[in-house]
């Protein structure tokens, strides 16, 4: 099927001549890294790196991949929140703007210029048009302002001449009665926000005794962002809020972008964002299509802080097969971060993993909030705790104990809980049963 309906004339690519443009954008990009990045040149000279040799994307392996343990220690040595990748700031607060990295491991700081703004901004319009985005109207964005997204985000509105409306405080729930608020007044056709914060605003939507439909009646287009949703989550937030369309995007400070199509089978690259490459994390090996690996991205725009090959540390998946939508980029799908990893049995197994599993073996649990017993994974079991609702009864959690048992060839066991916590919607955590119970 042919893409109808591109955003400008990259989407109209092939992948063979998408990834001829991404290999010419790359040794641009190299020559700049070598030219005025001291982290880059100094790598590159200590490997005999020579960016003017860069002729395919395969030469890209070339390259040694950067973790963000390398940049928190040049950071540590220099006590700078420099650290040798940013190009064209001086700092000046007229200049740049700094967001925080996304990730547990440590924090670095990530220098935002006017030309990162202005391409970044435009790159970013594809990613909303590919998620539904449409000029005029109002958009409702929730996003923490730590995140590189808040730079942008006037960009977006101004290029889809449309009323934007950010609502503060919203990366925690209790600050869900504001977005709530929001879409009232200025019904929005597009609204984005975190996943855990969509359960926060139905709740709110409950007590306020409002239908979870008319609150959402404006919206055409949901997009999620934060966690990896299952299609049985992507389903339950259809059937919650009654919108037609749920994307969802996924995204670092890091300059990695992905977004889903129509057709919500993976996540298209963002091509004028970022490169994206999945390595085996021991070899550094790409692997095939369907397995998984490190995702490893390379930045398309030389300004502020540029990565490239940068491991994120989350795992993914990628699928370079046609889509039907007709977008040559490749869809990826992040599952999760390798911290979050657990091995039960002979598995090592994410969350998301025990999430998928529960939807397609029990339904009718799709959508439910959970957490994972630690405990539990010590003992090699797996024990997860539901929230207790109408649906949670005694033979559905026994059929869904021996499902998960039988799938995973672990002794399992699911109880009930009175009180999870709304933020635990999403990818489910892992918390000792003491933590679970609070």
């Amino acid at each position: 099927m042919l893409n109808t309906e591109p955003f400008d004339a990259l989407d109209r690519l092939s992948l063979a001549e998408l990834e001829r443009w991404w290999a010419r954008r790359l040794r641009a990009v190299l020559a700049v890294a070598a030219r005025e990045l001291p982290f880059y040149s100094e790598r590159f000279a200590a490997t005999g790196f020579d960016p003017a040799s860069f002729r395919t994307l395969a030469d890209l392996r070339r390259l040694s991949v950067v973790a963000k343990a390398d940049l928190l220690a040049v950071q540590r040595l220099t006590r700078s929140r420099r650290v040798g990748i940013e190009r064209g700031a001086d700092g000046s607060a007229s200049r740049a703007t700094f967001s925080l990295s996304s990730g547990t491991a440590g924090t670095t700081f990530v220098t935002h210029t006017a030309q990162w703004r202005r391409a970044q901004g435009l790159s970013s319009c594809r990613a909303h048009w590919w998620a539904g985005l449409r000029p005029g109207g109002s958009f409702v964005m929730s996003a923490p302002a730590w995140h590189s997204y808040a730079a942008i985000q006037p960009f977006i509105a101004a290029h889809f001449g449309m009323r934007c409306v950010v609502v503060s405080g919203t990366y925690l729930p209790r600050f869900a009665e504001r977005i709530v608020d929001a879409i009232l007044h200025f019904k929005p056709r597009f609204v984005t926000m975190f996943l855990p914060m969509v359960f926060s605003v139905l709740a709110v939507a409950r007590e306020k005794k409002l239908c979870s439909y008319r609150l959402f009646e404006s919206v055409e287009s949901l997009v999620v962002t934060g966690a990896p949703i299952t299609p049985g989550m992507r389903d339950h937030l259809k059937a919650g809020t009654g919108v037609g369309r749920v994307a969802e995007i996924a995204g670092t400070s890091e300059n990695l972008l992905a977004v889903d199509c129509p057709q919500a089978c993976g996540l298209h690259v963002v091509p004028d964002t970022c490169y994206v490459e999945i390595i085996d994390r021991r070899s550094g090996n790409h692997v095939a299509d369907g397995q998984r690996g490190s995702v490893v991205n390379s930045a398309m725009i030389p300004h502020g802080s540029l990565y490239l090959r940068y491991d994120s540390g989350d795992i993914g998946v990628m699928d370079r097969s046609a889509c039907p939508c007709g977008l040559p980029s490749p869809r990826i799908k992040l599952l999760g971060r390798w911290e979050d990893c657990f091995t039960v049995g002979a598995q090592t197994l994410l969350p998301y993993d025990v999430q998928l599993a529960l939807e397609q073996e029990v339904p009718e649990l799709s959508g439910s909030t959970f957490v994972i017993v630690r405990e539990s994974l010590t003992a090699g079991r797996l024990r997860i705790l539901l929230a207790e609702s109408q649906h949670s009864s005694g033979a559905l959690l026994d059929y869904a104990q021996k499902a998960l048992s039988q799938r995973f060839d672990v002794t399992a066991e699911v109880g009930a809980a009175r009180n999870l916590p709304l933020r635990f919607k999403g990818v489910p955590p892992i918390l000792s049963e003491r933590e679970a119970q609070l």
